[in-house]
């Protein structure tokens, strides 16, 4: 590095004079911890690496708004500052805990009450499983029951014909009682039908006339359904709120309740203790009163006699 001219060196000099710093009591308070960027406390509290990295700066933003508060002077009362905002930070953590339990809890919710629902739908409609009578308990299974008969309705529509797999899928889904739906619609087949469900319609019109029947049978199953569809679906919302209340306090609220006090405790104390020295130090710097005439002044530092 080269030498910088005379004249420049006079000049950083006198500019130096000029940079005497904060003079006043309040200057010089205000300015006095500039040079310290955390404490012994803080070096520990916060944490700077890893998935749960805290950030250094709102600590120490934390921690000059306490200064600022409780002005502490001397370093036990300055240890004390810090141990209060120490406090606060851990209670941070702490709403942080019971925050992301919380959010666990009712994450959970959904899975235990939907997703069994929806796995039974999923599975009926690839594997046509046997008796499957409680699909219309979920609005999954009823959802699933809606989408069966608009299929049957449109093929009955579209072929003027109810075919023995699809009369045979509404005997599974839908019972095969003597007055259920598939015995129902079976009655309203004309006897080719019945026989050989690949058959053309022997006489035009009373096919038209059975299968509009067949139709009329499946709109007035889906009416039911529909309106059942509701009510279950006003069931499960209440099911899912009523779930998500009861998990608002997560399962280990003791523990995290006995943190939290633990933590209270240590901040209340350190509070008082601040409070005491802040207390003692005021008072002893107290001036003393004026003496009253022939009457002796007695105090904790000295004994004064008048004269």
């Amino acid at each position: 590095m080269g030498q910088i001219s005379l004249r420049k060196l006079n000049a950083n000099r006198r500019n130096a004079l000029k940079s005497t710093g904060p003079r006043t009591p309040e200057g010089k308070r205000a300015v006095r911890w500039n040079a310290l960027k955390h404490g012994l406390l803080a070096q520990e509290v916060v944490i700077r690496v890893g998935p749960g990295k805290e950030c250094l700066a709102d600590f120490l933003r934390l921690l000059a708004a306490l200064r600022d508060d409780l002005q502490p002077s001397g370093a036990l009362e300055e240890i004390l500052v810090e141990t209060v905002a120490v406090c606060y930070w851990r209670l941070r953590r702490v709403l942080q805990a019971e925050n992301g339990e919380i959010r666990n809890d009712l994450e959970d919710v959904a899975q235990s009450v939907y997703l069994p629902l929806a796995m039974d739908a999923a599975m009926y409609r690839q594997k046509g499983l046997e008796q499957p009578s409680h699909l219309q308990s979920s609005s999954f299974g009823l959802e699933f029951l809606l989408e069966l008969l608009q299929e049957l309705a449109t093929e009955v529509r579209a072929n003027k014909i109810l075919s023995k797999p699809s009369l045979k899928k509404v005997a599974v889904y839908f019972g095969g009682q003597p007055d259920g739906l598939a015995a129902r619609c079976a009655s309203l087949l004309t006897p080719a039908q019945q026989s050989d469900s690949s058959a053309e319609p022997v006489a035009q019109a009373t096919c038209a006339e059975s299968t509009d029947k067949i139709v009329q049978l499946l709109e007035a199953e889906m009416a039911k359904l529909n309106d059942s569809l509701d009510s279950v679906r006003q069931k499960e919302l209440l099911r899912m709120k009523s779930t998500h209340d009861s998990r608002c306090l997560p399962d280990s609220a003791d523990r995290i309740l006995r943190y939290e006090t633990a933590i209270e405790r240590q901040l209340y104390r350190a509070l008082r203790q601040l409070e005491r020295l802040q207390r003692r130090r005021k008072w002893s710097s107290f001036p003393l009163p004026p003496a009253s005439p022939g009457l002796p002044v007695k105090n904790d530092f000295c004994e004064t006699n008048p004269t």
